[in-house]
């Protein structure tokens, strides 16, 4: 594959405002768009020859390439119509909940639709992001990198602003138990992971208690002899479609709730209502935290292995020995061939060496993040974080987001608080975040942050005003599902007429391609599935 240019075919070019934009991952795309939306000159460098990051499958590990990788057939979590871009809605064709393929086949799209490949220098590293000699007066950085291909030297180049968008899988998180050094079996991170044969015939631990650790436990389950899940606090567990017909992310992302309920009553409804779904106390995993009080697996596999016995659940590991594993309550498993440490990824910044604007060894970066995207110790609003935060629920329309209000940013059109201002407003977010999960924590509810930003970009819907001009579309904003395309309808570089076509046809495009025929007067309908949308409320109060 050829290396894309970076450069733009525009007289003004030299006037414009540079952007380094480290990664060509989901959040990196995202962020090529809205510099070029904002008039800003992007350079993107990405270490690998394509884009799309970790949805990009390959089978062979990448040598000298830190980022893990999602397995082959992985399912996404959410729904195709609330991971799809604002201003870029999945084909109707596609599947409910897309597949590897589908979401590379869509990425590939949306940069092509768009022309974000020219900005991208394809197989190069970034090796570190410096102040520039003039910081202090300017706000520049000096990006150093290195061309992959040709192993030449290291260059250097200074930017008016940088973006990085590296994602949050390039460093494991691996625990440590006693006697771990003394186990012969193997032990593998499941962002290694690539599919269930090598563990054909073994009797296989997985630890952890979130999406991956969930997704593996029931593909390996389906070759080994016997898999077991270990985890520290119970699990919740999600189906990804409530009441059989409706995406979970469509029927739990309802704005009308949220002036009902507040989240500790979100938390009982849905916990009570999951509860009932499964017996969690019979299959040994009961949640020791409420719904959303801790991390979620959204599966419909592991209940089904669980129930056939080829699953089961453990407790906490206490330590190891050679060739068994010992239970915090006093069992054992013996002659246990391989364990799988689903236990999540570290986002780290490797190339940025000032532990003021990015310290290596805080996981809790959103301390340090206003809104949590910029950091408050740079003293000048020229650096982005953006795809840093776990959030619970789709990915792509919240680093989009996070994109368009850093860009806003740096092209002037946005203005920061005071840095005292930035620090109240992150001490109260971070007391938001830890009284729901019980710790101190950048695990952030979509639905949540996504409001937060559109709200600081100007782009969130103004339902109440919409009422009196449009109030089909109002209805719908306010009773149906918060997709992205709502954070078009007004504000910077919006499209109300496409947004609003976008958000109307949301329910038909969902039930698509599970009809063989389309139906007359039979089946679910598009008003069906905006029913019962007070199932549950996301309110931050």
């Amino acid at each position: 594959m050829k290396r894309g240019s970076y450069h733009q075919q525009d007289p003004d070019k030299s006037t414009k405002r540079t952007v380094a934009i480290i990664g060509a991952g989901v959040s990196g795309l995202t962020a090529i768009k809205a510099c070029v939306e904002e008039g800003l000159q992007p350079v993107c460098f990405e270490r690998r020859e394509t884009i799309g990051g970790v949805w990009n499958v390959y089978e062979d590990v990448v040598p000298d390439f830190v980022q893990s990788r999602m397995f082959s057939n992985v399912l996404m979590n959410t729904s195709k119509e609330m991971c799809c871009f604002s201003d870029f809605p999945m084909p109707k064709e596609y599947p409910v909940f897309l597949l590897c393929r589908d979401a590379i086949k869509y990425y590939e799209a949306y940069a092509e639709h768009f022309k974000l490949k020219q900005y991208i220098k394809f197989k190069t590293s970034v090796t570190s992001v410096d102040k520039a000699s003039n910081y202090e007066t300017t706000g520049q950085w000096t990006v150093s990198y290195q061309d992959l291909e040709n192993q030449d030297s290291i260059h250097c180049e200074t930017f008016d602003a940088v973006m990085v968008c590296n994602g949050l899988t390039s460093k494991q998180s691996w625990p440590s138990f006693p006697g771990q050094n003394d186990f012969q079996g193997k032990f593998v991170h499941s962002g290694d992971y690539f599919d269930n044969k090598p563990f054909e015939g073994q009797t296989v631990v997985v630890v952890g208690s979130s999406f991956s650790a969930g997704d593996i436990a029931g593909e390996v389950s389906r070759t080994a002899k016997q898999t077991y899940l270990s985890t520290k606090q119970g699990i919740w567990i999600l189906p990804r479609l409530i009441d059989g017909h409706a995406p979970w992310d469509i029927k739990l992302t309802a704005r009308l709730p949220n002036y009902r309920y507040s989240l500790k009553s979100l938390q009982e409804m849905v916990g009570k209502n999951l509860l009932s779904m499964f017996d969690y106390e019979k299959y040994s995993v009961m949640p020791q935290r409420p719904f959303l009080g801790m991390s979620t697996m959204i599966n419909d596999l592991v209940p089904q292995r669980m129930i056939s016995g080829t699953l089961k659940a453990i407790p906490l590991i206490s330590h190891f020995t050679e060739n068994d594993i010992h239970m915090v309550d006093g069992s054992i498993l013996q002659n246990v061939d391989t364990v799988i440490f689903a236990t999540g990824f570290k986002a780290t910044c490797p190339f940025i060496h000032d532990e003021e604007i990015y310290p290596s060894e805080n996981i809790n970066q959103n301390k340090l993040l206003y809104k949590q995207v910029f950091p408050v110790n740079a003293n000048h609003p020229s650096m982005a974080i953006i795809g840093h935060v776990y959030v619970q629920g789709p990915v792509a329309p919240t680093c989009e987001l996070e994109s368009r209000l850093a860009a806003r940013v740096f092209a002037g059109n946005k203005s920061l608080p005071s840095k005292p201002d930035m620090m109240k407003d992150i001490q109260q977010n971070n007391d938001r975040l830890a009284a729901q999960w019980g710790q101190a924590d950048n695990r952030e509810l979509t639905f949540i942050h996504q409001n937060i930003l559109a709200e600081a970009l100007g782009v969130a819907p103004n339902i109440t005003a919409m009422f009196f001009t449009d109030p089909k579309l109002a209805w719908r904003c306010l009773n149906g599902p918060c997709v992205p395309a709502q954070f078009r309808l007004r504000g910077p570089h919006s499209n109300y007429k496409e947004a609003r076509k976008t958000i109307m046809a949301v329910n038909e495009n969902m039930l698509y391609p599970t009809r063989h025929q389309q139906p007359t007067t039979t089946g679910k309908t598009d008003q069906d599935l905006c029913k019962n949308m007070e199932f549950v409320s996301l309110k931050t109060n």
